[in-house]
Protein backbone atom coordinates (compact mmCIF):
# COMPACT_ATOMS: atom_id res chain seq x y z
CA UNK A 1 0.00 0.00 0.00
CA UNK A 2 1.54 3.11 -0.80
CA UNK A 3 1.94 5.64 2.26
CA UNK A 4 -0.87 8.76 2.12
CA UNK A 5 -2.69 11.07 4.40
CA UNK A 6 -5.34 9.64 6.15
CA UNK A 7 -8.46 11.07 7.99
CA UNK A 8 -8.97 9.45 10.80
CA UNK A 9 -11.99 10.17 13.08
CA UNK A 10 -12.80 7.89 16.26
CA UNK A 11 -16.34 7.96 17.69
CA UNK A 12 -17.17 6.74 21.05
CA UNK A 13 -21.04 6.79 21.30
CA UNK A 14 -22.59 8.21 24.56
CA UNK A 15 -22.80 5.97 27.42
CA UNK A 16 -26.24 7.45 27.55
CA UNK A 17 -27.12 5.99 24.02
CA UNK A 18 -29.74 3.32 23.97
CA UNK A 19 -29.38 0.03 21.78
CA UNK A 20 -32.87 1.00 20.05
CA UNK A 21 -31.21 4.67 19.15
CA UNK A 22 -28.51 2.92 17.42
CA UNK A 23 -30.72 0.38 15.75
CA UNK A 24 -31.80 3.90 13.88
CA UNK A 25 -28.26 5.22 13.19
CA UNK A 26 -27.03 4.57 9.39
CA UNK A 27 -24.30 1.76 8.71
CA UNK A 28 -22.65 3.42 6.01
CA UNK A 29 -21.72 6.56 6.27
CA UNK A 30 -19.46 6.57 3.55
CA UNK A 31 -21.72 4.76 1.00
CA UNK A 32 -22.32 7.96 -0.66
CA UNK A 33 -18.63 8.53 -1.67
CA UNK A 34 -18.31 5.91 -3.65
CA UNK A 35 -17.50 5.68 -6.78
CA UNK A 36 -16.26 3.35 -9.35
CA UNK A 37 -12.54 3.68 -7.60
CA UNK A 38 -13.58 4.14 -4.21
CA UNK A 39 -15.25 1.49 -1.99
CA UNK A 40 -16.54 1.13 1.09
CA UNK A 41 -15.94 -1.51 3.85
CA UNK A 42 -16.88 -1.62 7.27
CA UNK A 43 -14.93 -4.16 9.54
CA UNK A 44 -16.98 -5.77 12.47
CA UNK A 45 -14.39 -6.65 14.98
CA UNK A 46 -14.81 -8.71 18.64
CA UNK A 47 -12.52 -9.87 20.78
CA UNK A 48 -12.51 -12.61 24.16
CA UNK A 49 -15.86 -13.27 23.19
CA UNK A 50 -14.97 -16.35 25.90
CA UNK A 51 -18.27 -18.20 25.04
CA UNK A 52 -20.96 -15.74 26.81
CA UNK A 53 -23.79 -16.52 24.17
CA UNK A 54 -26.00 -15.50 26.75
CA UNK A 55 -26.67 -12.81 28.12
CA UNK A 56 -25.53 -11.25 31.33
CA UNK A 57 -25.82 -8.61 33.70
CA UNK A 58 -26.06 -5.16 31.44
CA UNK A 59 -25.04 -6.99 28.17
CA UNK A 60 -27.12 -8.83 25.28
CA UNK A 61 -24.67 -11.66 24.70
CA UNK A 62 -24.50 -13.01 20.95
CA UNK A 63 -27.81 -12.53 20.30
CA UNK A 64 -28.02 -8.57 21.21
CA UNK A 65 -24.59 -8.54 18.82
CA UNK A 66 -26.33 -10.15 16.13
CA UNK A 67 -29.36 -8.42 16.22
CA UNK A 68 -27.19 -4.98 16.06
CA UNK A 69 -25.45 -6.44 12.84
CA UNK A 70 -28.59 -7.24 10.93
CA UNK A 71 -30.90 -4.12 11.90
CA UNK A 72 -27.66 -1.43 12.64
CA UNK A 73 -25.46 -2.79 9.91
CA UNK A 74 -27.82 -4.57 7.68
CA UNK A 75 -25.42 -7.31 7.81
CA UNK A 76 -25.38 -9.50 4.29
CA UNK A 77 -23.05 -12.05 3.58
CA UNK A 78 -20.83 -10.77 0.66
CA UNK A 79 -21.60 -7.19 0.82
CA UNK A 80 -18.80 -4.12 2.39
CA UNK A 81 -18.39 -6.04 5.34
CA UNK A 82 -15.89 -7.80 7.35
CA UNK A 83 -16.49 -9.86 10.27
CA UNK A 84 -13.40 -10.40 12.60
CA UNK A 85 -12.40 -12.20 15.99
CA UNK A 86 -9.29 -11.39 18.23
CA UNK A 87 -9.30 -14.74 19.70
CA UNK A 88 -10.17 -16.20 22.83
CA UNK A 89 -13.77 -17.62 21.67
CA UNK A 90 -14.77 -20.44 23.71
CA UNK A 91 -13.27 -20.81 27.24
CA UNK A 92 -16.28 -19.30 29.55
CA UNK A 93 -19.88 -20.29 30.95
CA UNK A 94 -21.11 -23.74 30.87
CA UNK A 95 -23.10 -23.70 27.67
CA UNK A 96 -19.75 -23.61 25.69
CA UNK A 97 -17.45 -25.04 28.05
CA UNK A 98 -19.34 -27.72 28.97
CA UNK A 99 -19.54 -29.00 25.12
CA UNK A 100 -16.20 -27.78 24.74
CA UNK A 101 -16.95 -24.67 22.53
CA UNK A 102 -18.71 -26.95 20.13
CA UNK A 103 -21.94 -24.91 20.61
CA UNK A 104 -19.72 -21.65 20.13
CA UNK A 105 -18.16 -22.23 17.21
CA UNK A 106 -22.21 -23.01 15.97
CA UNK A 107 -23.12 -19.49 16.76
CA UNK A 108 -19.79 -17.80 15.51
CA UNK A 109 -20.75 -19.28 12.06
CA UNK A 110 -24.47 -18.30 12.38
CA UNK A 111 -23.40 -14.81 13.53
CA UNK A 112 -20.81 -14.65 9.66
CA UNK A 113 -17.53 -14.57 11.46
CA UNK A 114 -14.89 -14.66 8.35
CA UNK A 115 -11.63 -15.13 10.53
CA UNK A 116 -10.11 -15.20 13.98
CA UNK A 117 -7.47 -14.73 15.31
CA UNK A 118 -5.82 -17.71 17.76
CA UNK A 119 -5.53 -16.91 21.51
CA UNK A 120 -4.33 -18.54 24.53
CA UNK A 121 -7.39 -19.54 25.54
CA UNK A 122 -8.44 -21.67 22.19
CA UNK A 123 -6.16 -24.09 23.39
CA UNK A 124 -7.74 -24.85 26.49
CA UNK A 125 -9.06 -28.20 25.42
CA UNK A 126 -6.49 -29.22 23.82
CA UNK A 127 -4.95 -29.39 20.05
CA UNK A 128 -7.55 -31.67 19.20
CA UNK A 129 -10.06 -29.96 20.32
CA UNK A 130 -8.72 -27.38 18.56
CA UNK A 131 -8.92 -28.59 15.27
CA UNK A 132 -11.98 -30.03 14.90
CA UNK A 133 -13.61 -26.86 16.13
CA UNK A 134 -11.48 -25.67 13.24
CA UNK A 135 -13.22 -28.35 11.06
CA UNK A 136 -16.55 -27.16 12.74
CA UNK A 137 -15.84 -23.06 11.74
CA UNK A 138 -16.76 -21.77 8.22
CA UNK A 139 -13.89 -19.22 8.83
CA UNK A 140 -9.92 -19.64 9.00
CA UNK A 141 -8.11 -19.61 12.80
CA UNK A 142 -5.23 -17.49 11.66
CA UNK A 143 -1.61 -17.22 13.80
CA UNK A 144 1.11 -16.52 11.17
CA UNK A 145 3.85 -16.55 14.20
CA UNK A 146 3.15 -20.21 14.97
CA UNK A 147 4.93 -23.28 14.46
CA UNK A 148 4.92 -26.94 14.73
CA UNK A 149 7.88 -27.72 16.78
CA UNK A 150 8.39 -30.69 14.92
CA UNK A 151 8.09 -29.80 11.48
CA UNK A 152 8.60 -25.72 11.45
CA UNK A 153 5.18 -25.45 9.68
CA UNK A 154 2.63 -23.95 10.40
CA UNK A 155 -0.26 -26.64 12.28
CA UNK A 156 -2.51 -27.75 10.30
CA UNK A 157 -5.78 -25.80 12.07
CA UNK A 158 -3.76 -22.43 11.60
CA UNK A 159 -3.35 -20.55 8.53
CA UNK A 160 -1.13 -17.05 8.76
CA UNK A 161 -3.81 -14.88 6.46
CA UNK A 162 -6.73 -14.82 4.58
CA UNK A 163 -7.27 -13.00 1.29
CA UNK A 164 -10.93 -11.68 1.58
CA UNK A 165 -12.32 -9.53 -1.26
CA UNK A 166 -14.73 -7.13 0.36
CA UNK A 167 -17.07 -4.67 -1.96
CA UNK A 168 -14.26 -5.25 -4.75
CA UNK A 169 -11.36 -4.88 -2.43
CA UNK A 170 -8.56 -7.58 -1.78
CA UNK A 171 -8.69 -7.54 1.73
CA UNK A 172 -5.33 -9.45 3.66
CA UNK A 173 -6.44 -10.31 6.90
CA UNK A 174 -3.10 -11.20 8.79
CA UNK A 175 -3.38 -13.31 12.36
CA UNK A 176 -1.01 -13.53 15.28
CA UNK A 177 -1.64 -15.42 18.69
CA UNK A 178 0.11 -14.11 22.03
CA UNK A 179 3.27 -15.68 23.17
CA UNK A 180 1.94 -16.00 26.44
CA UNK A 181 -0.01 -18.98 25.18
CA UNK A 182 2.73 -20.85 26.58
CA UNK A 183 2.16 -20.63 29.94
CA UNK A 184 -1.61 -18.83 29.70
CA UNK A 185 -3.66 -22.28 28.74
CA UNK A 186 -2.69 -25.12 29.99
CA UNK A 187 0.54 -25.74 28.96
CA UNK A 188 0.65 -29.46 28.92
CA UNK A 189 -1.57 -28.67 25.19
CA UNK A 190 1.03 -26.54 23.68
CA UNK A 191 4.15 -28.01 24.54
CA UNK A 192 4.67 -29.40 20.59
CA UNK A 193 4.46 -25.54 19.88
CA UNK A 194 6.41 -22.60 19.49
CA UNK A 195 5.18 -19.36 19.60
CA UNK A 196 7.36 -16.80 16.57
CA UNK A 197 7.81 -13.32 18.18
CA UNK A 198 5.44 -11.24 16.08
CA UNK A 199 8.28 -8.97 14.96
CA UNK A 200 10.00 -11.71 13.26
CA UNK A 201 7.14 -12.93 11.03
CA UNK A 202 4.43 -9.84 10.39
CA UNK A 203 7.27 -8.66 7.32
CA UNK A 204 7.63 -11.95 5.78
CA UNK A 205 3.87 -12.53 5.78
CA UNK A 206 2.73 -9.26 4.92
CA UNK A 207 4.85 -9.25 1.74
CA UNK A 208 3.58 -12.90 1.03
CA UNK A 209 0.00 -11.62 1.30
CA UNK A 210 0.50 -8.50 -0.81
CA UNK A 211 2.16 -11.23 -3.57
CA UNK A 212 -1.01 -13.27 -3.19
CA UNK A 213 -3.16 -10.11 -4.57
CA UNK A 214 -4.19 -8.42 -1.04
CA UNK A 215 -4.72 -4.96 -1.48
CA UNK A 216 -5.44 -3.73 1.79
CA UNK A 217 -3.62 -5.36 4.56
CA UNK A 218 -5.33 -5.88 8.49
CA UNK A 219 -3.56 -7.28 11.36
CA UNK A 220 -5.89 -9.20 13.94
CA UNK A 221 -4.00 -10.45 16.97
CA UNK A 222 -4.75 -11.50 20.52
CA UNK A 223 -2.33 -8.95 21.68
CA UNK A 224 -2.86 -6.71 24.63
CA UNK A 225 -2.75 -2.55 23.98
CA UNK A 226 1.03 -2.57 25.29
CA UNK A 227 1.98 -5.43 22.13
CA UNK A 228 -0.29 -3.47 20.00
CA UNK A 229 1.52 -0.05 20.40
CA UNK A 230 4.56 -1.32 20.39
CA UNK A 231 3.76 -3.32 17.39
CA UNK A 232 2.18 -0.05 14.96
CA UNK A 233 5.47 1.38 13.71
CA UNK A 234 6.59 -1.45 12.05
CA UNK A 235 3.24 -2.29 11.14
CA UNK A 236 3.07 1.42 9.59
CA UNK A 237 6.04 0.90 7.97
CA UNK A 238 4.82 -2.11 6.05
CA UNK A 239 1.82 -0.14 5.42
CA UNK A 240 -0.87 -2.02 7.96
CA UNK A 241 -3.04 0.96 9.31
CA UNK A 242 -5.37 -1.15 11.16
CA UNK A 243 -4.18 -3.66 14.11
CA UNK A 244 -7.12 -5.54 15.87
CA UNK A 245 -6.05 -7.06 19.45
CA UNK A 246 -7.29 -8.44 22.40
CA UNK A 247 -6.30 -11.11 25.30
CA UNK A 248 -6.13 -8.30 27.90
CA UNK A 249 -10.11 -7.72 28.10
CA UNK A 250 -9.38 -3.81 27.51
CA UNK A 251 -11.65 -1.21 25.38
CA UNK A 252 -9.05 0.22 23.14
CA UNK A 253 -9.33 2.86 20.27
CA UNK A 254 -6.69 4.93 19.46
CA UNK A 255 -3.67 5.74 16.50
CA UNK A 256 -0.08 5.23 17.11
CA UNK A 257 2.10 5.74 14.07
CA UNK A 258 -0.79 6.22 11.76
CA UNK A 259 -2.21 3.15 12.20
CA UNK A 260 -5.67 2.36 13.69
CA UNK A 261 -5.74 0.02 17.22
CA UNK A 262 -9.11 -1.16 18.32
CA UNK A 263 -10.25 -3.68 20.93
CA UNK A 264 -13.86 -4.24 21.48
CA UNK A 265 -13.65 -5.79 25.26
CA UNK A 266 -14.53 -8.92 26.49
CA UNK A 267 -17.55 -11.03 26.28
CA UNK A 268 -19.80 -9.70 23.80
CA UNK A 269 -20.55 -6.03 25.80
CA UNK A 270 -19.79 -4.26 22.39
CA UNK A 271 -17.92 -4.33 19.11
CA UNK A 272 -15.79 -2.05 17.23
CA UNK A 273 -17.63 -0.86 14.09
CA UNK A 274 -14.23 -0.04 11.87
CA UNK A 275 -15.76 2.13 8.45
CA UNK A 276 -12.95 3.24 5.28
CA UNK A 277 -13.15 4.35 2.00
CA UNK A 278 -10.47 2.97 -0.69
CA UNK A 279 -9.06 4.14 -3.30
CA UNK A 280 -8.04 1.23 -5.58
CA UNK A 281 -6.32 3.25 -8.10
CA UNK A 282 -3.86 3.98 -4.81
CA UNK A 283 -4.71 0.80 -2.98
CA UNK A 284 -4.77 3.32 0.14
CA UNK A 285 -7.29 4.54 2.42
CA UNK A 286 -8.73 8.25 2.56
CA UNK A 287 -11.00 7.58 5.07
CA UNK A 288 -11.58 5.91 8.04
CA UNK A 289 -13.10 6.05 11.36
CA UNK A 290 -14.00 3.84 14.27
CA UNK A 291 -16.98 3.23 16.58
CA UNK A 292 -17.53 1.41 19.91
CA UNK A 293 -20.90 0.24 19.65
CA UNK A 294 -22.01 -0.70 23.09
CA UNK A 295 -24.61 -4.04 23.29
CA UNK A 296 -26.60 -3.43 26.16
CA UNK A 297 -29.07 -6.18 25.91
CA UNK A 298 -33.22 -4.88 24.47
CA UNK A 299 -34.65 -7.34 21.81
CA UNK A 300 -32.49 -10.52 20.44
CA UNK A 301 -31.90 -11.68 17.25
CA UNK A 302 -34.16 -14.51 17.05
CA UNK A 303 -32.22 -17.04 14.90
CA UNK A 304 -28.96 -16.94 17.34
CA UNK A 305 -31.48 -17.17 20.31
CA UNK A 306 -33.17 -20.27 18.97
CA UNK A 307 -29.79 -22.02 18.34
CA UNK A 308 -28.74 -21.24 22.02
CA UNK A 309 -31.93 -22.55 22.97
CA UNK A 310 -30.89 -25.73 21.12
CA UNK A 311 -27.18 -26.74 22.38
CA UNK A 312 -28.58 -25.81 25.94
CA UNK A 313 -30.73 -28.19 25.39
CA UNK A 314 -28.09 -31.14 24.96
CA UNK A 315 -26.37 -30.13 27.97
CA UNK A 316 -26.79 -32.37 31.23
CA UNK A 317 -30.28 -30.55 33.23
CA UNK A 318 -28.07 -30.89 36.69
CA UNK A 319 -25.82 -27.65 35.17
CA UNK A 320 -28.79 -25.84 35.70
CA UNK A 321 -30.17 -27.26 38.55
CA UNK A 322 -30.54 -24.06 41.56
CA UNK A 323 -28.01 -25.49 44.63
CA UNK A 324 -27.82 -21.91 46.38
CA UNK A 325 -28.27 -18.69 46.20
CA UNK A 326 -25.92 -15.19 46.67
CA UNK A 327 -27.23 -12.13 47.67
CA UNK A 328 -24.08 -9.92 47.00
CA UNK A 329 -21.59 -10.10 44.28
CA UNK A 330 -17.96 -12.03 45.32
CA UNK A 331 -14.97 -10.99 43.20
CA UNK A 332 -12.58 -13.20 41.38
CA UNK A 333 -9.43 -12.08 42.93
CA UNK A 334 -11.21 -11.49 46.32
CA UNK A 335 -10.37 -13.28 50.19
CA UNK A 336 -13.93 -14.64 49.87
CA UNK A 337 -13.55 -15.89 46.19
CA UNK A 338 -10.66 -18.38 48.09
CA UNK A 339 -13.26 -19.26 50.65
CA UNK A 340 -15.74 -20.13 47.99
CA UNK A 341 -13.56 -22.41 45.89
CA UNK A 342 -10.67 -23.24 47.96
CA UNK A 343 -11.88 -24.30 51.41
CA UNK A 344 -14.31 -26.84 49.74
CA UNK A 345 -10.73 -28.45 48.25
CA UNK A 346 -9.55 -28.59 51.93
CA UNK A 347 -12.97 -30.48 52.50
CA UNK A 348 -12.92 -33.05 49.73
CA UNK A 349 -8.65 -33.66 50.53
CA UNK A 350 -8.31 -33.42 54.35
CA UNK A 351 -4.65 -34.58 54.43
CA UNK A 352 -3.91 -31.51 52.53
CA UNK A 353 -3.19 -27.95 54.39
CA UNK A 354 -3.01 -25.45 52.46
CA UNK A 355 -4.66 -24.97 48.85
CA UNK A 356 -3.39 -22.38 46.32
CA UNK A 357 -5.10 -21.19 42.66
CA UNK A 358 -3.76 -18.05 40.64
CA UNK A 359 -7.06 -15.67 40.34
CA UNK A 360 -6.10 -15.38 36.43
CA UNK A 361 -7.91 -18.95 36.01
CA UNK A 362 -11.14 -17.40 37.93
CA UNK A 363 -12.60 -16.39 34.73
CA UNK A 364 -15.27 -14.07 36.30
CA UNK A 365 -16.79 -12.75 39.63
CA UNK A 366 -19.84 -14.39 41.12
CA UNK A 367 -23.02 -12.38 40.57
CA UNK A 368 -25.94 -11.95 43.20
CA UNK A 369 -28.85 -14.43 42.05
CA UNK A 370 -29.43 -17.75 42.06
CA UNK A 371 -26.29 -20.40 41.77
CA UNK A 372 -26.19 -23.26 39.30
CA UNK A 373 -23.12 -25.94 39.23
CA UNK A 374 -22.90 -23.87 35.62
CA UNK A 375 -22.37 -21.06 38.14
CA UNK A 376 -19.20 -22.38 38.97
CA UNK A 377 -18.28 -23.68 35.62
CA UNK A 378 -18.79 -19.78 35.24
CA UNK A 379 -15.88 -19.50 37.42
CA UNK A 380 -13.49 -22.21 36.47
CA UNK A 381 -14.12 -22.98 32.83
CA UNK A 382 -10.77 -25.04 31.86
CA UNK A 383 -10.63 -28.85 32.39
CA UNK A 384 -8.15 -29.07 35.34
CA UNK A 385 -8.03 -31.64 37.97
CA UNK A 386 -6.22 -31.67 41.50
CA UNK A 387 -2.50 -32.12 42.59
CA UNK A 388 -1.29 -32.57 45.89
CA UNK A 389 2.41 -31.39 45.80
CA UNK A 390 5.05 -30.91 48.54
CA UNK A 391 5.97 -27.70 49.53
CA UNK A 392 8.46 -26.39 51.99
CA UNK A 393 7.51 -23.48 53.95
CA UNK A 394 9.68 -21.19 52.47
CA UNK A 395 8.65 -21.64 49.34
CA UNK A 396 5.29 -21.73 50.20
CA UNK A 397 5.55 -17.90 51.90
CA UNK A 398 7.82 -17.26 48.53
CA UNK A 399 4.90 -18.24 46.09
CA UNK A 400 2.55 -16.29 48.04
CA UNK A 401 3.96 -13.35 48.70
CA UNK A 402 6.08 -13.07 45.31
CA UNK A 403 2.52 -14.05 43.15
CA UNK A 404 -0.12 -12.84 45.20
CA UNK A 405 -2.58 -16.17 44.88
CA UNK A 406 -6.15 -17.18 46.63
CA UNK A 407 -4.61 -18.55 49.43
CA UNK A 408 -6.93 -20.95 51.96
CA UNK A 409 -5.55 -23.05 54.48
CA UNK A 410 -3.68 -19.80 56.16
CA UNK A 411 -4.11 -17.29 58.14
CA UNK A 412 -1.82 -13.83 57.80
CA UNK A 413 -1.26 -10.89 60.09
CA UNK A 414 1.69 -11.30 62.47
CA UNK A 415 2.85 -14.14 60.94
CA UNK A 416 1.87 -16.82 58.41
CA UNK A 417 -0.13 -19.60 60.41
CA UNK A 418 -2.42 -22.93 59.46
CA UNK A 419 -6.17 -23.16 59.98
CA UNK A 420 -5.11 -24.82 63.14
CA UNK A 421 -3.41 -21.94 64.62
CA UNK A 422 0.62 -23.34 64.07
CA UNK A 423 2.67 -21.41 63.15
CA UNK A 424 4.81 -22.09 58.90
CA UNK A 425 8.04 -23.32 59.54
CA UNK A 426 10.27 -22.12 56.68
CA UNK A 427 12.03 -25.95 56.95
CA UNK A 428 8.69 -28.05 57.25
CA UNK A 429 7.39 -29.97 54.18
CA UNK A 430 3.45 -29.08 53.69
CA UNK A 431 0.79 -31.07 51.43
CA UNK A 432 -0.39 -28.08 48.87
CA UNK A 433 -3.36 -28.51 46.58
CA UNK A 434 -3.13 -26.82 43.66
CA UNK A 435 -4.42 -27.08 39.74
CA UNK A 436 -2.83 -29.58 37.50
CA UNK A 437 -2.16 -26.62 34.76
CA UNK A 438 -0.75 -24.61 37.61
CA UNK A 439 1.11 -27.83 39.11
CA UNK A 440 3.00 -27.67 35.19
CA UNK A 441 4.14 -23.99 34.49
CA UNK A 442 0.98 -22.39 34.02
CA UNK A 443 1.01 -18.35 34.39
CA UNK A 444 4.78 -19.20 35.07
CA UNK A 445 4.33 -21.37 38.72
CA UNK A 446 6.33 -23.93 37.29
CA UNK A 447 5.58 -25.85 40.52
CA UNK A 448 6.87 -29.15 38.83
CA UNK A 449 10.43 -28.07 39.60
CA UNK A 450 9.94 -27.53 43.31
CA UNK A 451 8.14 -31.24 43.49
CA UNK A 452 8.76 -33.63 40.75
CA UNK A 453 6.78 -36.63 42.11
CA UNK A 454 3.02 -35.13 42.83
CA UNK A 455 0.27 -36.97 43.47
CA UNK A 456 -2.48 -36.50 40.87
CA UNK A 457 -6.20 -36.84 42.50
CA UNK A 458 -8.54 -37.50 39.62
CA UNK A 459 -10.77 -34.95 41.59
CA UNK A 460 -12.24 -32.23 38.97
CA UNK A 461 -11.44 -28.79 40.59
CA UNK A 462 -15.22 -27.61 39.94
CA UNK A 463 -16.46 -30.17 42.11
CA UNK A 464 -15.39 -29.70 45.61
CA UNK A 465 -17.56 -25.85 45.74
CA UNK A 466 -20.48 -27.36 44.19
CA UNK A 467 -20.72 -29.89 46.76
CA UNK A 468 -20.16 -27.34 49.84
CA UNK A 469 -22.52 -25.00 48.09
CA UNK A 470 -25.57 -27.41 47.42
CA UNK A 471 -24.93 -28.85 50.90
CA UNK A 472 -25.45 -25.45 52.78
CA UNK A 473 -29.26 -25.36 51.31
CA UNK A 474 -28.58 -21.27 50.99
CA UNK A 475 -31.84 -19.55 49.58
CA UNK A 476 -33.02 -15.95 48.57
CA UNK A 477 -34.38 -15.84 52.27
CA UNK A 478 -31.25 -17.46 53.65
CA UNK A 479 -28.03 -16.53 51.61
CA UNK A 480 -24.98 -17.88 50.85
CA UNK A 481 -22.39 -16.71 53.57
CA UNK A 482 -18.90 -16.84 53.49
CA UNK A 483 -16.46 -16.30 56.47
CA UNK A 484 -13.12 -15.35 55.25
CA UNK A 485 -10.06 -15.88 58.03
CA UNK A 486 -7.40 -12.66 58.58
Amino acid sequence: MKKGTIRILAFLLLAGLAVGACSALPSAGFANQQTDTLRQLVILYTNDEHGWMEPYQDAGGAAGIARLWRQREHLVAGDHHLVLSGGDMWTGPALSSALQGESMADVLNAMGYQAAAIGNHDFDFGIGNLQARRAQSLFPFLAANLRDRATGELPEFASAYLLQEVNGVTVGVIGLTTIEARIDTKPAYVTGLDFIPYREVLPGVAAEARAAGAELLVVIGHLCVSETRALAPLAAELGIPIIGGGHCHEEIQETVDGVLLVESGYFFRGYQRIELLFDTTRDEIVELRAEQIPNRGGRADPQISKLMEDWRSRTDPGLWQVIGYADQQINRDSAEMAALLLDPWLAAWPEAEVALADPRYVQQDLYPGEITPASIWGLLPTTNELVLVDLSGAQLIELIESRNPLVAGLTGGSGYRLSSGAPVELDTVYQVLVSDSLYTGGNYYELFRLDPDPAYLDLDWRLPAIEWIRSLGSSRSDPLRISVSN
